[in-house]
């Protein structure tokens, strides 16, 4: 068992006593609210629309599971795993309060995994997979960087690891070659890991953090090996997984890791902004960008904190609070608006206010029916926004947008932000 009190629940019994039922968790912030259509950031309430499934209904289920009052009972557990931990209490949350909602989810499935009671079927079988083929689709590991192209300009003493992920090295592999195309334009010195292994999203938040940790481990131990210093990913799960799981697991802070991570729209940005990435080739398409929970609002730095509450639940030492607001959110944004052809439109929801795609924390796979629902009132939005065409930063989005739009007939089109990107540099007519 992990041996990390970051990682208990009794952690965090203040914050569910001190939940005061308030419902910011669930709505967008006033000042950024436009109408009641789109004013819920809660995809948990949205889809099931009762209390129990929203964060303050957790904190309460929470609370009593710590004082014994409550049971690991199959509605529990449902109600704890129909949750995408997509940030929007803690953002909301973190406003007005200093509570650690978050991490109160995280660690409540955390429990309910020590008392045998999860992971669900659904999230079990993937976690099987993983300890089995090292990926989440049970798929031969050893071609997991076939997408890569022949002319690719990998280096032998790496600067950089690019870290595809399982989704964009099987799926939509045209995201990892994206990518990669990224960073031989922009001269950069990167190179894949030779085994590269699930980056573990999938074990932590079904809450096996024993088996997370030791994946943790794996593939730190892997990026060692080669030398480089930074990890750059173009999947917003595996970026949150390295930047802040993988010290959280290990009870560090982000800044003691022998390494630094970066999103690729990081990377692309500060290339276009240097003028070293250039960008020739137009893209004649209206867009609104959607902003990925995990590189959105649960990116921010951890940093463990081993203290005491004194009075008025002052933090001695101070804590350092994670509000979900230090995330990639601009450099996307920045990116499209430099794409000549592009016409950027904002969502009515963005930024921190965002509303998750519906497929996070194993949602997709256990309630298929709940993302199908979320997604398709993201994409009304997108659609009553004008635009044509939906970019994000994450496979797991670009997947579940594109299954929606197509079972719904929606004349709109869902891309990775690399593809867009790409297409910018290379003019090679693939969108």
């Amino acid at each position: 068992m992990v041996e990390n009190s970051n990682l208990r629940l009794e952690e965090y019994r203040r914050d569910a006593e001190s939940c005061p039922g308030c419902r910011g968790c669930i709505w967008v912030d006033h000042i950024f609210c436009s109408g009641s259509k789109y004013s819920m950031r809660c995809p948990s309430l949205y889809h099931r629309k009762f209390d129990a499934y929203s964060c303050m209904g957790r904190n309460k289920i929470a609370l009593g599971i710590m004082k014994g009052e409550v049971d690991f009972t199959p509605k529990t557990i449902e109600i704890i795993y129909q949750c995408n931990l997509c940030g929007a209490c803690l953002a909301a949350c973190k406003r007005n309060l200093d509570l650690d909602t978050d991490m109160t989810l995280e660690t409540l499935r955390i429990r309910a995994v020590e008392k045998g009671a999860a992971p669900i079927p659904e999230h079990k079988a993937i976690n099987d997979r993983i300890a089995e083929s090292g990926n989440r689709y049970g798929l031969d590991n050893s071609k997991r960087g076939g997408w890569l192209p022949g002319t690719a300009k990998v280096s032998d003493k790496p600067e950089m690891v690019y870290f595809a992920g399982c989704n964009s090295s099987f799926r939509n592999k045209e995201i990892a070659t994206a990518s990669t195309g990224i960073l031989d334009s922009l001269g950069a010195s990167y190179a894949l890991l030779d085994e590269e292994r699930c980056c573990g999203n999938p074990l932590y938040e079904s809450g096996d953090a024993d088996a997370a940790l030791e994946q943790a481990q794996q593939n730190i131990a892997a990026l060692k090996a080669t030398g480089a210093s930074t990890v750059v990913t173009s999947c917003a799960e595996c970026y949150k997984v390295w930047k802040v799981d993988y010290p959280k697991l290990l009870d560090r802070s982000t800044g003691e890791m022998e390494y630094k991570v970066l999103h690729i729209t990081q990377v692309a940005n500060k290339g276009i902004q240097d003028g070293s990435l250039k960008l020739e080739h137009p893209v004649n398409m209206r867009v609104a960008y959607h902003d990925s929970c995990k590189l959105t609002r649960c990116s921010d730095d951890w940093v463990p904190w081993h203290g005491e509450r004194g009075k008025y639940g002052v933090t001695i030492p101070p804590k350092v609070w994670r509000r979900g607001i230090n995330g990639v959110i601009m450099e996307p944004r920045e990116i499209l608006a430099s794409i000549p052809g592009i016409e950027l439109k904002e969502m009515i929801r963005n930024g921190m206010s965002t509303l998750c795609c519906g497929a996070g924390a194993g949602v997709a796979e256990a309630y298929p029916e709940y993302t199908e629902n979320v997604a398709n009132h993201r994409l009304d939005e997108a659609e009553d926004v004008g635009i044509e065409a939906l970019v994000s930063s994450c496979p797991y989005c670009k997947d579940t947008f594109t299954k929606a739009a197509e079972q719904g007939s929606r004349p709109i089109k869902c891309f990775d932000i690399t593809q867009v990107l790409n297409e910018s540099i290379y003019g090679k007519g693939g969108l």
